[in-house]
């Protein structure tokens, strides 16, 4: 019997084993010095001059919420197709979001959508897939940057990813460029954002309760994450490498800039997104929408309002790419790009 590709896996190794033995042997697994350690090193990575280690990219979002939070009536921005994390980010925060259709060119939300309005004053952009987007080029309002798939990497005006927001996020969930398992981070200029996040973060030894959020990192699940992002330069290296494989079956180029937290390929059939994952299925290569749903349809809101979204959905595919991903996965996947090329082609384009 075929042996399955999976979709998404993490890349771990014995070095990833002794940072967790390690931690172990301190007898320190609560948030210390090696969540600090993580999150200061991504904080470089993403032109910060502070970060915090936190449970997860959810959690990230919602404390970047609530301290910039503008009051209940403020319009929160959000594109329109994304998973469902920044609708759980916006209940516990408070706010209602606001979803705005997306840019054809990155998928990230449209900067000039959102620059039409004067009502938005917070906006969560996400850079999507390992593509740069040019979030820098919102106005009016605060930007939250999202940049969980495209860490560490510059957009088109050379400006690093995560550099442009008020507050940056990201996470490191166990398929995302590195892992801790769950995890995430926040991370801003401003210090005084970073006084209010860890008023709001910090809930032991007060002599006044209001509510906080119980979402600080523990340094074993940093000692993983620090451990990874050691490995972040050589994870992007081995996944631009087999992108490269992936385009040259397809025919075309990579796009130069991308990381490739997913390889992502259109349907040259017209909304034929579903058709193209069940062919791969067959071949045993786990290929899915990348987004599972997104968020507008959570929200029942119809295409016709998100027609870039809509059609994303539609037609774009996610096929199975990771650092640890074995010869015999990446040749199995090549030989079916190549045999298939005609079906499919790379997005975004070189």
């Amino acid at each position: 019997m075929i042996e399955k590709i999976f979709h998404s896996m993490p890349s771990l190794g014995e070095d990833d084993a002794e940072s967790l033995a390690k931690q172990i042997s301190k007898s320190f697994l609560t948030h210390g010095p090696t969540a600090e350690a993580l999150a200061s090193s991504c904080a470089l990575r993403l032109g910060k001059k502070w970060g915090i280690a936190l449970q997860s990219g959810t959690d990230a979002i919602a404390t970047a919420l609530i301290i910039l939070k503008k009051g209940k009536s403020a319009k929160f921005a959000v594109p329109s197709y994304i998973c469902s994390s920044p609708l759980d980010a916006a209940s516990v925060a408070g706010l209602s979001p606001l979803p705005i259709d997306i840019d054809r060119e990155t998928l990230a939300i449209s900067p000039d959508l959102v620059n039409e309005r004067n009502d938005i004053k917070i906006v969560l952009g996400a850079h999507l897939f390992g593509i740069p987007a040019n979030l820098n080029r919102i106005e009016n309002a605060d930007l939250i940057e999202d940049c969980a798939q495209t860490l560490a990497v510059k957009n088109s005006d050379g400006q690093l990813v995560g550099a442009s927001g008020k507050i940056s996020v990201c996470s490191f969930y166990a398929t995302k460029l590195l892992a801790s398992g769950h995890g995430g981070l926040i991370a801003g200029n401003d210090e005084s954002l970073k006084a209010k996040a860890m008023d709001l973060l910090v809930h032991d030894k007060r002599d006044r309760w209001r509510p906080r959020l119980h979402y600080l990192m523990s340094d074993l699940a940093a000692a993983l994450g620090k451990s990874q992002i050691a490995k972040l330069d050589d994870f992007i290296s081995a996944r631009r490498r087999i992108a490269r494989r992936f385009s040259a079956a397809l025919g075309e180029m990579p796009h130069p800039r991308s990381v490739f937290s997913r390889f992502i390929v259109v349907s040259a059939k017209k909304n034929g997104a579903d058709d193209l994952i069940r062919k791969f299925e067959l071949k045993g290569i786990e290929a899915k929408h990348p987004v599972f749903l997104p968020l507008y349809k959570l929200l029942r809101m119809p295409d016709r309002s998100f027609p870039n979204a809509a059609w994303a959905h539609m037609n774009i595919v996610s096929v199975p790419i990771y650092p640890s991903m074995k010869e015999d996965f990446i040749l199995r996947t090549e030989e079916f790009l190549s045999e298939n090329k005609n079906e499919m082609r790379c997005w975004p384009p070189a």
